[in-house]
């Protein structure tokens, strides 16, 4: 009988044995663990993911308890009444999204490349011959990059990543995180507005796109707070993740990291090709807002839908040969960074801190090997808490 446990310690070492069998034998799953729909092929994962008419990004809008909880959750807590860009529909999200949008082109994100491998070369250079990539390269260079993208000035780095946690903190549940945040509601509001009188906004950056938006794409204030905190925290546990499985792929596949150390092929197709590999983003959720029939199955509306990117990117109906790194891989379409409406505005900024990540390591450290390994027990993300790697020796 098909089943679906992303809690065992199995699956979250290798998944893809156990999302190949799903796949075959129930790509449409509804799992009563988890109370929701688990989709598993390519050609699922990418309908439901390009249909937001039908498929809500709104958990809140689902029947039964989780729903309820959610909702109840969020009317309690600072900025809860304020659609989030990550989790909000049309024509809410496309409003919010054209207001940032300006500050996420590929010219401007590619206008950060100096400095996110500055940043790289000052964080190796407080490493010797072993490193921690997680928590030694990949977070405080994610967090650092993606803080100067929004505008924070960098003695504010700090206090603003500990005011936005924990305003959403509060979104848990836990009524004891209340008074904390609604403080640091009042606090986020002071900071931004000492930087508007006190230093000025570079029109570049998200916030300078916020405030220069025309009337009539114009933000409430709780709106471009919540688009800041939003921006600050979503997406950064996929690209840090996916620097971890980035280096861990290459480890654990020589002859990858041999092609990737002689650098026969173009780097951006190779970083797509880890991506597709071992996704970052296991799991997105949509809500259907109608009854559908998907895959022969029955859906009712306000049932949730888990689309497993990690599953539908090893498709082989998609993919030729899914569970191979062929780093000359062509029409590599995956679904790391979502689909349609909803896919990733930082795509670009994430594909170049992964790629330049990886050619740092390389440099630096040579055809490496891993002296230790740490998963995250996340259903949603997919990638090493801890990542030690050691310097290839020289021969």
């Amino acid at each position: 009988m098909p089943f679906f446990d992303p809690t065992r310690p199995a699956y979250r070492e290798d998944p893809y044995p156990s999302l190949a069998r799903l796949r075959r034998e129930e790509p449409v799953h509804f799992s009563r663990q988890l109370q929701a729909w688990v989709l598993t092929s390519y050609e699922h994962c990418a309908r439901v993911l390009q249909d937001d008419g039908t498929f809500s990004s709104e958990i809140d809008v689902a029947t039964g308890s989780a729903g309820k909880a959610f909702a109840e959750r969020r009317r309690a807590a600072p900025l809860g009444d304020v659609a989030v860009l990550s989790n909000s529909d049309p024509p809410a999200h496309t409003r919010l999204r054209s207001v940032v949008s300006r500050a996420f082109t590929p010219r401007a994100l590619e206008a950060m490349r100096p400095r996110v491998e500055a940043r790289i070369t000052e964080l190796l250079d407080e490493a010797g011959d072993t490193l921690e990539v997680v928590n030694g390269l990949a977070a405080p260079l994610v967090t650092s990059i993606i803080l100067e993208q929004i505008g924070v000035p960098a003695e504010d780095h700090e206090a603003f990543r500990g005011l936005t946690i924990g305003i959403m903190l509060a979104h848990s549940g836990d009524p004891a995180r209340l008074p904390a945040a609604r403080k640091a509601h009042g606090d986020l509001i002071a900071m931004v507005e000492r930087w508007q009188r006190d230093r000025g906004v570079a029109e570049t950056s998200v916030l300078g796109s916020i405030l220069a938006a025309p009337d009539n794409e114009a933000v409430t204030a709780d709106e471009m707070l919540m688009l800041l905190i939003n921006i600050a925290l979503s997406g950064n546990g996929a690209t840090i993740n996916g620097i971890g499985n980035a280096i861990l792929a290459l480890a654990q596949n020589p002859e990858a990291l041999d092609a990737f150390a002689r650098g026969p092929e173009p780097f951006p197709a190779a970083i797509d090709e880890l991506l597709r590999y071992d996704s970052p983003a296991h799991i997105v959720s949509r809500v259907a807002r109608e009854p559908q029939s998907l895959g022969g199955r029955n859906v009712r509306a306000g049932d949730v839908l888990h689309v497993v990117l990690g599953a539908a990117n090893r498709d082989p109906a998609r993919f030729p040969d899914p569970d191979s790194i062929d780093l000359a891989r062509e029409d590599n379409r995956h679904l790391v960074f979502g689909y349609a409406a909803h896919f990733c505005l930082g795509a670009p900024l994430a594909r170049i801190q992964i790629e330049s990540a990886v050619r740092a390591l390389l440099a630096r450290y040579g055809r490496f090997r891993v002296a230790e390994v740490v998963r995250g027990d996340s259903i949603l993300m997919r990638g090493p808490t801890r990542l030690t790697i050691l310097r290839a020796p020289e021969v």
